[in-house]
C-alpha cells in the first residue's frame, strides 16, 4: 500500500490520475482522492490468493500456519493470482457491488502476473480444495475487510462503477509495478514475525522507491507560450521554418489530447517540432514522459544522442528526467552505458542518468524518456504475457514515431490497433513523415480516432493534421475542436483539421530527374555517373544487388574510394560505418573560433558509398550525387532527401551544383519493364509500375510542390503508363492485393484484442495467452515485423578448440571458448552480433561454449564459428563469408 502511494505521487502522470477518477461521483478533488484510495486498495489486496493453500509452498511460513489453522489439502491446482481473483469477486459481491464492478477488479488483481484470468472465470465459485473452507473463509474475508478500511476505499460509492477498459488496462500495469517493487528484499527485506513498529519502518523504506528503480526524476514538462523562444531556448533555433511555428500554434490550441502529423520534405526540422509539440501538450494535459520510436536500431541510436546532447541539456528541469535507451542492443551503445544510474536525488544535477532497474522486456519503456524502436511500442499491440506494463509505460508519456510512412502492411496493421488503444488511453500522438499518402493518413487518423469516419480537409503539403482522442463523454461541435459525437447515433465521426505551413522559408529543390534503363550488367554501367570530385550516395533495393554495385566499384575505383553499408554487418562493424558515414558526410561546421560556417573537414573530395535502405531515413548526411534502384514514390522522395540536403560553404565539384536523382535497377524488354526480383520483394511491383509510369517523361521534380501530386497518382486507383502496360499492371494489382490480404491476416492472428467501449471487461484482451507463457518465448512467437524468419547469432573466427577470436574491422581479440569472458571482453564478444535469415544458417552449427553457460549474459548466446583463414562456413552445399568490408556474403 505504501509503495502504490509513493509510485502515485512520483511516478504515475496526473492524466493517469485523471482517467482512473473517471466516472467517480463528486468534485474532481473529491474524485482524485476516491482513485487514490482505489489503487491503494488493489495494490494491497492482489496477492489476497496468498491466504490459502499458497503457504504449504513455504518451508519457513507453512508448519507456522498449519499451528493455527488447517492448510487446505490437496495439490494446488490454481496460481494464487487466480484464487486472488475468486476472492475479490466474491467479497465485493457480498459488499453489495454489480457484477461488472465486481469482474473489473477481480480481473486486475488477478492479472498481477501478467495474464488476466479466463473469460468469465472469476465468477465460478472455486471449488478446488487450496482456496479453503469456511475457517479460511474467515481469515481471507478479515484480510480484505482490513486492507479496504486502510487504504479508505469507499465500496458503496464504487459498487456500481466501471472504469473505462484503458483504465483499467494501465491500472493492471500499476498493480503489477506496485508487485515488483513491494517484493524487491532490498527495498522490504525480511524482517520476521509481524513487529509493532513494522508499519512505520515500512513507510520509512518505500521513501527509497526511486532509489531502487535507479529513477532520478520523471519529466515535468514546461510550456514556453512563445513558438520562437521555446525553439530557441530548446535548440538554439533563432529562426523557426513555417512548420515548426505551425506545428507549436496547433499544440497551443488542442483543448484535449489527440494524434499529430507532422509532414514536410525531410531536413526541415521535424524532430524538432516534434519535441516542441510533444513538450507543449505534455505539460497542458498533465503527461510525465516521452517515448520517440524510430524504424532501426542505428536511427534510434542516433536521435537518442541528439536527445541527450541537445534537448534534455536545454530543458530548464534540474536533475533532468531519466532516459532509457530501448532495443535490442541498447547496452553496446557506449552513450547509453556510460551514463551515470539515476535515484541519487541529486537536485542541482545537470547530467542525465539512466536506469537499470528499467531494463529489458518487460520493464523496458518504463524510463520516463525513451527512444527506441517502433517494435518496443508495437508490443503494446500484440497479445502477450505483461502488455499491460507497456500499457502503463506508454499512457503516462507522449509518444512521437518518426518515418511512420515506411511500415508495411504487417507492421502497419499492429500500429494501427496500437494508436487506437494510445487514442482510448488520451495519449498524446505525434507522427512524422515527409511522404504521406492520403489512404495511409486517413487510416491513421481512424485509428487513434477509434476506426469512426474520417473527414479531412483538403490535403496540400507541407502541412500539420490533428484529430482528438475519442471521447464519448464530451459532445463538442466547435471548430477547433474537430471531433463531433451525435446523441442519436453511435457510430462517432472524427473531423481532421489540416494546416498548411507557409512555403516562404522552405529550401525549395527542383531535382533533375534520369531514368536510366539497364541491361544484365547494370552494377558496372553505374560508373558512367561517378564524377572525379563529388561524394556520391548508390542505393540498392537489397543487399546482393549492393554488394555486387561494391565489388564492381572497387575493381575501378579502388579501396579507398568506395564504402558499403547494409544490414549484415555485424553490430561493431556496423556501428563504425553508421558513425562514419554521419560524420563524413554531415552538415557543414561552425568554426568555433571565428562563428562562421565552414567545410566539414571530414568530408572527403570524392566517395562513392553504396548501401541499401540502411542509408535511406532519419540520417543527416548530404551527398552531391544520388543513383537509386527504382521504389515506391514516397521512398523515392525519402532517398532525394540525401541529395543536396544542406546549403554547403563551398561549391560543390562540377556539374553536381544540380542536384541530379539517376533511377536505375530496372530494364524494359520489348516495351515492357522488368526488375530484377521476381517475387515482389522487398518492394510490391504494382508500385514499382506506378512509380515508373509516373516519373516517365518528368525530367525535374519539385520538393515541396510536386510531392502530394507525386504520391497521390501511385497510390491512388487512376489509370497511370501506356495501354501496352495494362496486363502486366492487372497482375502486378491482383498480386499486391492478394500478398496486403495475408499479410494483415498474420497480423490479425496476434493482435491484442480491440478496446470495448460499452461493456469493457479484461478477461476478453489476450486471447490465447497462456499463464504459463514466458515472454522471452512470446516475443520470439509473436513477430512484430514482417519477413523471412532470422536469428542472431554471434560470428568468430576459430583458432583452435579452446580460443577463437572476433570478426569485427580492428585488432582481433582473442575470446576464450573454455571459461567465460572477462567484462573486457563481453564488449567484443556482443559486437559480433549479427541477425541473418534462417536459411543462411545451419542450426546445428551454432554453438554455446559449455563454461559460457555459467554467465547470463552470455549463456543463451549462438555462436557460429567460422574458418580463420577464410571467414567462411558452410551450410549445406552453399559457402558463406563475413569480412569486414562486404559483410555477410554468399
Amino acid at each position: 500500500m505504501e509503495v502504490a502511494d509513493e509510485l502515485w505521487a512520483s511516478y504515475l502522470s496526473p492524466a493517469f490520475h485523471e482517467r482512473l477518477a473517471e466516472g467517480i461521483p463528486g468534485t474532481q478533488q473529491e474524485r482524485l482522492q476516491t482513485a487514490r484510495a482505489l489503487f491503494r486498495w488493489l495494490a494491497s489486496l492482489h496477492d489476497l490468493g496468498k491466504a490459502s493453500s499458497f503457504q504449504s509452498q513455504s518451508p519457513r511460513h507453512g508448519p507456522r500456519v498449519n499451528d493455527v489453522i488447517a492448510l487446505p489439502a490437496g495439490p494446488s491446482t490454481q496460481p494464487h493470482s487466480m484464487v486472488s481473483a475468486h476472492l475479490m469477486y466474491l467479497f465485493t459481491s457480498e459488499a453489495g457491488w454489480t457484477p461488472r464492478a465486481s469482474t473489473w477488479v477481480a480481473n486486475v488483481v488477478g492479472g498481477h502476473h501478467g495474464v488476466y484470468p479466463r473469460p468469465a472465470s472469476v465468477e465460478i465459485p472455486m471449488l478446488t480444495p487450496e482456496i479453503g473452507g469456511p475457517d479460511w473463509r474467515e481469515v481471507q474475508r478479515e484480510l480484505f475487510q482490513e486492507m479496504t478500511r486502510r487504504s479508505g476505499v469507499p465500496l458503496d460509492l464504487l459498487a456500481d462503477h466501471v472504469p473505462p477498459i484503458g483504465s483499467q488496462v494501465v491500472c493492471s500495469g500499476a498493480v503489477i509495478l506496485c508487485d515488483w517493487l513491494a517484493s524487491n528484499e532490498n527495498l522490504f527485506p525480511y524482517a520476521g514475525p509481524w513487529s509493532d513498529d513494522y508499519e512505520a519502518q515500512a513507510a520509512n523504506r518505500v521513501k527509497q522507491t526511486q532509489r531502487t528503480m535507479q529513477l532520478e526524476a520523471v519529466w515535468h514538462p514546461v510550456r514556453v507560450p512563445d513558438a520562437r523562444e521555446m525553439y530557441s531556448q530548446r535548440f538554439g533555433i533563432k529562426t523557426p521554418r513555417s512548420t515548426q511555428l505551425v506545428a507549436h500554434q496547433v499544440a497551443s490550441e488542442m483543448d484535449q489530447p489527440g494524434l499529430v502529423i507532422v509532414e514536410a520534405p525531410t531536413g526541415e526540422g521535424k524532430t524538432e517540432a516534434a519535441l516542441v509539440v510533444a513538450e507543449v501538450l505534455a505539460a497542458r494535459f498533465g503527461f510525465i514522459g516521452l517515448f520517440f520510436g524510430l524504424p532501426t536500431q542505428a536511427t534510434s541510436n542516433r536521435i537518442f544522442d541528439r536527445v541527450l546532447d541537445v534537448w534534455l541539456k536545454r530543458l530548464p528541469q534540474k536533475p533532468p528526467p531519466t532516459v532509457g535507451l530501448v532495443h535490442g542492443k541498447a547496452g553496446q551503445h557506449e552513450r547509453f552505458e556510460d551514463l551515470p544510474l539515476g535515484g541519487v536525488g541529486d537536485s542541482e544535477s545537470a547530467s542525465a542518468t539512466a536506469s537499470q532497474w528499467m531494463r529489458g522486456g518487460k520493464k523496458a519503456l518504463l524510463s520516463p524518456i525513451s527512444v527506441g524502436t517502433i517494435d518496443q511500442l508495437l508490443f503494446a499491440g500484440v497479445s502477450a504475457p505483461h502488455v499491460m506494463l507497456r500499457h502503463l509505460a506508454v499512457a503516462n508519456k507522449v509518444v512521437v514515431i518518426d518515418e511512420v510512412h515506411a511500415y508495411d502492411a504487417y507492421m502497419s496493421r499492429i500500429l494501427h490497433r496500437v494508436l487506437h488503444w494510445l487514442g482510448v488511453h488520451r495519449v498524446p500522438v505525434v507522427l512524422l513523415s515527409a511522404t504521406l499518402p492520403t489512404e495511409q493518413r486517413s487510416a491513421l487518423l481512424r485509428a487513434y480516432a477509434g476506426n469512426v469516419d474520417t473527414r479531412e480537409d483538403s490535403p496540400s503539403y507541407p502541412q500539420v493534421t490533428w484529430v482528438a482522442a475519442p471521447d464519448r463523454q464530451v459532445s463538442r461541435t466547435a471548430s477547433a475542436s474537430f471531433f463531433r459525437t451525435t446523441p442519436d447515433v453511435d457510430q462517432a465521426t472524427a473531423s481532421p483539421r489540416s494546416f498548411r505551413a507557409e512555403k516562404t522559408d522552405y529550401r525549395d529543390v527542383s531535382i533533375r530527374v534520369v531514368l536510366a534503363p539497364q541491361g544484365t550488367n547494370d552494377h558496372a554501367s553505374v560508373m558512367q555517373w561517378i564524377p572525379d570530385r563529388g561524394c556520391v550516395l548508390i542505393l540498392r533495393n537489397t543487399v546482393p544487388r549492393a554488394q555486387e554495385t561494391y565489388r564492381e566499384l572497387r575493381k575501378r575505383l579502388g579501396a579507398d574510394e568506395v564504402t558499403l553499408l547494409h544490414a549484415r554487418f555485424t553490430s561493431s562493424d556496423r556501428a563504425r560505418l553508421d558513425n562514419w558515414l554521419a560524420e563524413a558526410f554531415g552538415p557543414p561546421i561552425t568554426d568555433k573560433v571565428t562563428n562562421e560556417i565552414i567545410e566539414n573537414p571530414s568530408r572527403p573530395s570524392r566517395h562513392v558509398v553504396v548501401a541499401t535502405q540502411v542509408a535511406e531515413q532519419s540520417l543527416d548526411v548530404d551527398f552531391d550525387l544520388l543513383i537509386t534502384d527504382l521504389a515506391p514514390i514516397d521512398l523515392v522522395l525519402q532517398r532525394a532527401g540525401r541529395l543536396h540536403r544542406h546549403q554547403r560553404p563551398n561549391p560543390r565539384p562540377g556539374r553536381l551544383d544540380d542536384p541530379t536523382m539517376v533511377v536505375t535497377g530496372f530494364q524494359e524488354v520489348d516495351g515492357l519493364p522488368g526488375f530484377p526480383t521476381f517475387d515482389d520483394r522487398p518492394y510490391l511491383h504494382h508500385f514499382l509500375l506506378r512509380t515508373l509510369a509516373v516519373l516517365r517523361g518528368r525530367e525535374r521534380i519539385s520538393i515541396p510542390d510536386d510531392v502530394p501530386l507525386l504520391i497521390e497518382e501511385v497510390y491512388g486507383d487512376r489509370p497511370v503508363g501506356p495501354d501496352a502496360w495494362g496486363g502486366l499492371m492487372a497482375k502486378a494489382t491482383a498480386r499486391m492485393q492478394d500478398v496486403l490480404a495475408q499479410m494483415r491476416r498474420e497480423a490479425n492472428a496476434l493482435l491484442l484484442a480491440e478496446p470495448d467501449p460499452i461493456t469493457p471487461d479484461l478477461s476478453e484482451l489476450q486471447r490465447g495467452t497462456s499463464h504459463e507463457a514466458d515472454e522471452e518465448d512470446a516475443g520470439n512467437r509473436l513477430r512484430v515485423r514482417s519477413g523471412e524468419p532470422s536469428i542472431e547469432v554471434i560470428l568468430l573466427r576459430t583458432v583452435d578448440a579452446t580460443t577463437a577470436v572476433t570478426v569485427s574491422k580492428g585488432e582481433p581479440v582473442v575470446i576464450p571458448l573454455d571459461r567465460t569472458p572477462t567484462p573486457e571482453q563481453k564488449a567484443a564478444v556482443l559486437g559480433q552480433a549479427i541477425r541473418l535469415p534462417f536459411r543462411m544458417v545451419d542450426e546445428s552449427q551454432l554453438q554455446s561454449p559449455s563454461k559460457w553457460r555459467n554467465a547470463p549474459w552470455c549463456r543463451s548466446l549462438r555462436v557460429l564459428m567460422l574458418s580463420k583463414a577464410t571467414g567462411r562456413v558452410r551450410h549445406g552445399s552453399k559457402s558463406f563469408t563475413y569480412s569486414t568490408e562486404m559483410g555477410w556474403t554468399d
